[in-house]
């Protein structure tokens, strides 16, 4: 009985040290590469269709470290801060949300020409 209790104590806290740790990036500098990041597949996905030689060659993930090097973040601390993010659903909203927001305030921004 002992043995049982002390193997779910051990399991219980064990959880706690999978648990991914605080972001390292912040709120706002991850709204902006998120931003970047599906501007990039947008683009990829459309110039892959007239190009497959873009598949082959992966230029999304070069255009990925692109947007990393631009910002000077490195690429396993932004997956890090996402892997966090995904398991606090109100703090990814908060971040997909602000995405959002950048997003509407560049359509509008284009369309007022």
């Amino acid at each position: 009985m002992r043995i049982s209790i002390f193997f779910i104590v051990l399991l219980l806290s064990s959880c706690k040290w999978l648990e991914p740790k605080k972001p390292q990036l912040d709120i706002n500098k991850m709204k902006v590469i998120v931003w970047q990041l599906m501007q990039a597949d947008e683009y990829y996905s459309r110039a892959s269709l007239l190009d497959t030689t873009w598949k082959l060659s992966k230029k999304n993930v070069q255009m990925y470290q692109q947007i990393f090097n631009l910002n000077k973040v490195d690429r396993i601390e932004f997956y890090n801060t996402i892997n966090y993010l995904e398991r606090h659903p109100v703090e990814f909203k908060q971040l997909m949300d602000s995405v959002n927001e950048v997003s509407k305030r560049e359509k509008r921004g284009q369309f007022q020409h």
